[in-house]
């Protein structure tokens, strides 16, 4: 019996190694700041996509701490929801997913990003973009303001086209809990096994 137990162990030990600890080394965290004085005195809207081919991997880019001056509701597309102020998700489930905020401008805005990354080896494109009052016209690049270009387990390829308007930090790994737990439940196990084997 106490081989049947220390088999359980050991096969739920290396689940929980092998689940938890790619994920738990997973997706930095980004801090983006945009400053928009040289627009003081417009509206504007706030462009936020996560877009690719629509066979790359299911990865979701987490929005987190607005800071800025916001207007009304968000515009969604694709797979995307939430608010600035609880934070929005952008999935890559489609081909084209966008989180779009209107936005007074002339002041400092920013946000933190965090990606959980799929598994395949297909890319896909992190995006902010500043839009006119009347949505028909880049605002500080002809396009995008900068980009994120991730395919998973390589390194993020951040692309910055404003340099005056845009700055764009990485700040840390950040584990999601559930990966933490998953690490815990490895280590515990390790100790349950290893004072079975004493024990034995």
């Amino acid at each position: 019996m106490n081989n049947l137990y220390a088999m359980f162990l050991r096969a739920m030990l290396a689940f929980s190694i092998a689940v938890g600890a790619p994920a738990a080394l997973a997706g930095p965290l980004y801090r983006v700041s945009l400053d928009t004085s040289s627009f003081a005195g417009s509206t504007g809207f706030l462009d936020l996509g996560f877009n690719g081919g629509g066979d790359m991997g299911q990865s979701v880019a987490r929005l987190s701490n607005f800071s800025g001056s916001f207007l009304g509701d968000a515009m969604y597309a694709g797979d995307a929801s939430g608010t600035v102020a609880t934070g929005a998700v952008l999935g890559n489930s489609t081909g084209e997913n966008f989180f779009t905020q209107a936005v007074t401008l002339g002041g400092l805005f920013s946000f933190d990003v965090a990606f959980d990354m799929g598994n395949e080896p297909l890319g896909t494109l992190f995006t902010v973009a500043l839009l006119n009052g009347t949505f028909d016209a880049y605002l500080g690049a002809d396009a995008e303001l900068f980009s994120i270009d991730m395919i998973a387990g390589m390194m993020d390829d951040v692309t910055v086209s404003a340099p005056g308007l845009v700055q764009v930090a990485q700040v840390a790994e950040v584990p999601e809990p559930g990966e933490w737990l998953l690490l815990a439940t490895g280590l515990l196990l390790i100790v349950a096994t290893r004072r079975m084997q004493q024990r034995g």
